[in-house]
């Protein structure tokens, strides 16, 4: 029987860091500091890593793990543009990753206050999207 917490919590851990991934692929060729690059594509393979875990363990409920519509990437890509038209500057793109991570814990944590009794490991990989969160967001301060 699949636990509709558990389902939650890695359904919503699988699109938010796909989501990351989508988002720091946008920006990445703007970065002009050699270090910023290198912080975003670590913050990129750590979402990699919790889309690819989070699946792993949707695959083992039996759920298939739901891409992002084409309207919701392109919306994304879109509002990415418009936002760095006029200042894609490294601080200007670390203000908006900060935004985004901070909306990414805002929803995960809200998600892990409604299941507190979904299983361990998803939990487990709840609880470390909202910790590699937190560690970008103080990463990208540095750049403000």
């Amino acid at each position: 029987m699949i636990n509709n917490a558990d389902q939650s919590l890695l359904e919503q851990t699988y699109k938010n860091a796909t989501m990351g991934v989508l988002a720091i692929e946008s920006v990445l060729d703007k970065a002009k500091n050699q270090d910023f690059s290198n912080d975003l594509h670590r913050q990129m393979q750590g979402y990699q890593e919790l889309a690819s875990k989070s699946k792993e363990e949707l695959d083992k409920l039996g759920v298939e793990a739901k891409e992002k519509s084409i309207y919701d990437k392109t919306m994304l890509k879109g509002s990415i543009k418009m936002n760095t038209m006029m200042d894609a500057s490294d601080s200007h793109i670390a203000d908006m990753v900060i935004k985004g991570s901070t909306m990414g814990i805002t929803e995960m944590s809200k998600l892990l206050h409604e299941h507190p009794h979904a299983d361990g490991t998803c939990t487990k990989i709840a609880r470390e999207f909202v910790t590699e969160e937190e560690k970008n967001i103080d990463i990208m301060k540095s750049y403000l």
